[in-house]
């Protein structure tokens, strides 16, 4: 079991250490196998593959970084990429971190769409359906030259994979960006709730369309994965181990207090604006984010001096994020200065 979750790394691009997990070889092997003669054409598409999934991964940590956030680690396998990327909890950094992925795809889709339509000489040659992207009969027609299939090839691969991304299920980037999209109105904790159960519904429809025989056996271990993924968020999101970053201030002992989501300050903001107009409409602000940044430093403090008496395995998974957290903030101000 310990080799089946083995990964070696195979590289670094821009700080960034690109790890192979032992079962994305298993799975290439396979592949190839089963390709029998026609394993050269194989080797050609999975190597296709394994470099517009890479880009894409790196669209999520540059994303990140733009952001105020940061990178490192990027771990490909056989259902795609992770990207181990850092960006502070609040709405607009993660949308950033998260649409930057498929960002990728579409500048892909444009400029090979772009030279199938020139070799073509019509719009025909590109079809909306994701499983069947190119029309080969109009490159065949046009008499294209024999690379214009792999730029077909790297066009339906790209469409496809952000078709597949842009599902409204959690973990896929469509399930995040749909979560992103409703947090500032719901909250963090209520936006979580809320993709995770349409992800899990999408997992299940997901799911039937593979054991129809719509999409193989690939779609079910996506439906599968993400199914864990949104119950395990969900479990977390129940002992308050997801904290929004903007919202959260800690008392003297470290208890997390959530204050009113966005849109509840903004409709509250509203109406005393409404019923007693003030020359400063927002008084006491200046105040209160010295206070909470007070509160922030005290409970580092206290954090550091559990870590000191007790121990890191004495720490919670919110006091660790609070760490992290403070660490990463203290590494940019030193960056700047």
């Amino acid at each position: 079991m310990d080799f089946l979750a083995h990964s070696f790394r195979v590289g670094r691009v821009f700080g960034i250490d690109i790890r192979v997990h032992i079962l994305f070889v298993i799975w290439i092997v396979f592949e190839l196998i089963q390709a029998g003669e026609a394993w050269t054409q194989t080797l050609w598409f999975l190597g296709m593959l394994f470099g517009i999934v890479l880009v894409h991964e790196l669209g999520h940590c540059f994303g990140a970084r733009s952001v105020g956030g940061d990178a490192r680690n990027i771990l490909m396998w056989p259902l795609g990429g992770l990207a181990y990327a850092h960006a502070p909890m609040t709405p607009w950094a993660q949308f950033v971190t998260v649409a930057a992925g498929p960002l990728v795809n579409v500048i892909f889709c444009a400029v090979s769409g772009v030279v199938l339509i020139a070799l073509a000489g019509t719009f025909a040659v590109l079809s909306p359906n994701p499983f069947n992207a190119v029309r080969r009969e109009h490159l065949e027609l046009a008499g294209a030259p024999d690379w214009a299939f792999y730029v077909a090839l790297f066009y339906h691969v790209n469409y496809f994979l952000l078709a597949l991304n842009l599902l409204p299920i959690y973990p896929l980037d469509g399930g995040q960006l749909f979560q992103t999209i409703i947090w500032p109105f719901l909250g963090l904790q209520r936006a979580t709730e809320i993709a995770c159960k349409v992800g899990i519904g999408g997992c299940v429809l997901l799911g039937f369309w593979g054991v129809s025989g719509g999409g193989g056996g690939m779609l079910i271990f996506i439906a599968l994965f993400g199914g864990m993924t949104c119950y395990q968020r969900l479990q977390a999101l129940k002992y308050g181990m997801i904290v929004d970053e903007r919202i959260a201030t800690f008392d003297h002992v470290g208890r997390s207090q959530n204050k009113r989501s966005w849109w509840e300050r903004f409709k509250r903001r509203r109406r005393r604006a409404a019923a007693e107009p003030s020359e400063n409409p927002n008084p006491g602000a200046w105040e209160e984010r010295v206070q909470e940044r007070e509160d922030r430093e005290a409970e580092v403090d206290r954090i550091l001096r559990k870590v000191h008496t007790q121990g890191v395995h004495s720490l919670t998974y919110i006091e660790r994020q609070t760490l992290e957290r403070a660490t990463r903030e203290r590494q940019q101000r030193d960056r700047l200065v």
